[in-house]
């Protein structure tokens, strides 16, 4: 299981399931073995949440209300064709089967989901490019590399702090745009904390890297200063 967590841990996942119940199960022992696990209690919500932020897996039952699983996961492959696609369902009639091959979903599983069945499923669907691709550039021949979380420079490891990894990580998700105060409290402290508490993990970030790695836009927020 070590080899699939080091694999699935790079990886965002996004849940459609209309019981709430089975939602929460899910998203709770996901979150063990994916970087990110997001939750939607139908399609539509499930596709509002995919276009404010794709992810690499979507996982969708099939019957919800308004619009089922498959039809969203026709649309989250128009959008995002990478996207690993995975319908489950507590039904095996031949219509669903045909349809989800229609659909051209990569994964099929029956309810009750066995979750070591899931991961490794999962796993042997990762496209290589995915897994090849963890070394993150953060500029001036620094790489962050998101399996190890960790800092590299000329293959010698820079040591963090558990909130400064946070932070890289957080900015390197949003690095097309300005993260909020709002944001970094609800992701690194999960509570609202002091401007200088913030202030105190970039200075250290920039000490231990490049002065101007990080650009602080006053009254804003923060944002990753690379290409």
């Amino acid at each position: 299981m070590e080899a699939i967590h080091k694999k699935l841990q790079t990886l965002s996942l996004l849940i459609a399931e209309d019981d709430e119940t089975t939602l929460k199960w899910l998203i709770r022992v996901l979150s063990i073995y994916f970087k990110e696990v997001r939750g939607a209690k139908d399609a539509m919500e499930a596709l509002e949440l995919f276009n404010e932020k794709a992810s690499d897996v979507i996982v969708s039952d099939i019957q919800m209300p308004q619009v089922d699983g498959l039809h969203l996961l026709q649309k989250i492959a128009l959008l995002s064709p990478k996207t690993i696609r995975v319908v489950m369902t507590a039904f095996n009639s031949p219509e669903y089967i045909n349809r989800a091959v229609e659909a051209e979903v990569h994964l099929y599983l029956k309810k009750p989901i066995d979750i070591d069945e899931f991961l490794v499923a999962i796993t042997s669907n990762i496209p290589k490019e995915v897994v090849k691709n963890r070394l993150v550039s953060i500029g001036e021949s620094y790489y962050y590399d998101t399996l190890q979380k960790i800092v590299k420079k000329d293959n010698q490891i820079i040591k963090l702090t558990k909130k400064e990894v946070l932070f890289i990580e957080l900015l390197l998700q949003n690095k097309t745009s300005i993260v909020s105060i709002e944001q970094i409290e609800n992701s690194i402290w999960d509570e609202p904390v002091s401007a200088d508490a913030i202030r105190m993990v970039v200075v250290g970030i920039r000490k231990k890297l490049y002065p101007n790695i990080i650009l602080n836009l006053k009254g804003l927020g923060y944002k990753l200063n690379i290409e």
